[in-house]
């Protein structure tokens, strides 16, 4: 008999192709285990799609072509509102629950409830499920091991505060900031760095003096953020500030602007109404001279955008992914929950040279609690 474990070597790059050739048969499943993996460092993000009814499994496309990967059953994370970071989900219940769940081994690693949360006040969150908007990891928890020095930092009540969890803590520990409300948050050379919604970038140390303070450290002018989204991203060594326009509701024919109330807009016909992201604005900003730059090209880098930690990967390391484009999931959802679909319109593939969009799954896949997000399938 061949020795599968050295043609896997030989024939098999990526993860995906990897999962697929252990359910051909026994002699190959065997061999497909996470020790006979020697394919690509960089794990491409897949796009896992909103849950199907009735039920356990979850869908996952390539970002390569666009086509289904395979199923994964994932009770786990049923009914809840899911995060990427550094392959992990961070899951919300509509109970308050909440864990860290590894979605290829489905271990689970139990996190305070939301009612730990400082400023949490319990009959005062309308949609628990929007109470969480960003979370982030330090570094991979070890799957094998008790002892783990990661930190996860998520964005809570909406938009507006930042907190911590430490392994072994019981509740969650607030950043103190008086800066405004934050978007999105990146780990970078040992620190958390959050820029909220007036285009500052705070570097929150959680392991040094003070924990809990925030502290600003650079920027873009706030009137680039204006009525738009900030996400902010490591790529080769340097932070990047990924600004999305475009990105509220724009009502379209004879139902008024774009101001109307919500309630009246209830009943509109969804295909009617555009939801389309139109452009993308990157910039680099040095944080040792708080200076920055607009970027008019990623080179042959390519951003992944949404309910996961952004992430940059190198385009040409992957045959398939477009270099110079930002992927792009649909994260504007919560501000609309009475549109019968959900969220998961707002998705596709920006390119900066010729400012196209263009889609990243031709199928739809629709939540009102958690839409298709971005996952990197780290074993």
């Amino acid at each position: 008999m061949s020795n599968w474990a050295v043609l896997l070597q030989d024939l098999i790059d990526f993860l995906e192709d990897f999962l697929s050739f252990g359910r051909v048969c026994r002699s190959w499943r065997l061999a497909g285990v996470e020790e006979n993996f020697k394919g690509s460092q960089q794990l491409l993000p897949w796009l896992m799609l909103a849950e199907d009814q009735d039920t356990d499994y979850r869908r996952f496309v390539s970002a390569l072509h666009g086509n289904p990967i395979d199923s994964l059953l994932l009770p786990e994370a049923n009914g809840k509102r899911c995060f990427e970071t550094l392959g992990w989900l961070v899951t919300l219940s509509e109970t308050g629950d909440m864990n860290l769940l590894h979605p290829l081994s489905r271990f689970q690693i139990p996190l305070p409830h939301i009612s730990t949360f400082e400023n949490y006040l319990e009959g005062n969150v309308p949609n628990i499920f929007i109470f969480i908007q960003k979370a982030v990891l330090s570094s991979q928890p070890c799957l094998s091991s008790k002892e783990n020095n990661f930190v996860l930092m998520v964005i809570h009540e909406g938009y507006g505060y930042l907190g911590f969890w430490k392994p072994g803590d019981k509740a969650w520990t607030s950043i103190e900031t008086h800066q405004g409300a934050f978007y999105d948050i990146t780990y970078y050379n040992g620190q958390f760095y959050a820029v909220n919604t007036m285009g500052n970038i705070f570097v929150c140390d959680v392991w040094g003096r003070d924990p809990t303070v925030a502290h600003f450290v650079g920027g873009i002018p706030h009137e680039i953020l204006r009525f738009k989204r900030a996400y902010i991203v490591e790529s080769k060594g340097e932070v990047l500030l990924v600004v999305r326009n475009g990105h509220d509701l724009v009502f379209l024919g004879d139902y008024g602007d774009e101001e109307e109330d919500e309630d009246a807009c209830s009943d509109l016909d969804e295909s009617r109404i555009d939801y389309g992201t139109s452009e993308f604005r990157v910039f680099k900003v040095d944080l040792s001279n708080r200076e920055w730059v607009e970027l008019q090209s990623l080179g042959d880098n390519a951003l992944f955008v949404g309910d996961n930690a952004s992430i940059s990967v190198q385009a040409t390391k992957f045959q398939g992914i477009r270099p110079n484009c930002i992927y792009f999931t649909d994260d504007c959802w919560p501000s609309y929950p009475k549109f019968k679909r959900g969220g998961g319109k707002d998705m596709g593939i920006y390119n900066m040279e010729d400012r196209s969009v263009a889609p990243c799954y031709k199928g739809g896949s629709f939540s009102r609690f958690c839409p298709p997000l971005w996952v990197r399938p780290y074993f």
